[in-house]
């Protein structure tokens, strides 16, 4: 496996588990006006489309995948895993431990601080959910990626049926 295949690997995971961060996106941060859909959720609090919202996830999960393969790089050389042929499992998980998953919780918590589009709380707290259920498990059990399991699978599905094109996609 190319280096940049590996790396193309833990972004594929990593971009599951990004949808739409830990905990939940509904804050009571809105301030009730609903008129600014083109502006941004962090900035106004107020609710904006489901367009708006897709748009500022999906670009958090572009911004932080790019920093994500950048720092597998730099964590690789560091502790000589060799990414021009592929890694050993437990090389894997390593980096997914020490690397991925903070980036993962990292693009979460930006998510999560979005305000979610007016009525679409619910759709997006699933999401949420399906993350950190996802996302505890693995630091659980890091183990289960060693056996070629996609513990970010529901809640990648999720994102993708919500509309999500960066986040969510598995490839």
């Amino acid at each position: 496996m190319t280096k940049r295949a590996l790396a193309v690997l833990f972004v594929c995971l990593a971009i599951a588990a990004v949808v739409a961060g830990c905990g939940g996106g509904d804050d009571s941060t809105s301030s009730g006006d609903t008129s600014s859909g083109g502006e941004s959720t962090e900035a106004s609090g107020s609710a904006p489309t489901k367009a708006v919202f897709i748009k500022e996830a999906d670009k958090i999960c572009a911004d932080e995948n790019a920093v994500m393969n950048e720092e597998i790089t730099e964590y690789a050389e560091e502790n000589d895993i060799a990414l021009e042929k592929e890694p050993t499992k437990d090389q894997q998980v390593e980096i997914y431990e020490a690397v991925v998953l903070p980036n993962v919780g990292k693009q979460g918590e930006e998510i999560a601080a979005l305000t979610p589009p007016a009525g679409d709380e619910e759709a997006v707290e699933e999401i949420t959910d399906a993350l950190a259920e996802s996302v505890d498990d693995v630091e659980a059990s890091a183990e289960q990626l060693a056996e070629g399991e996609n513990p970010l699978a529901d809640a990648s599905s999720k994102a993708r049926a919500y509309g999500m094109k960066t986040c969510g996609s598995e490839g």
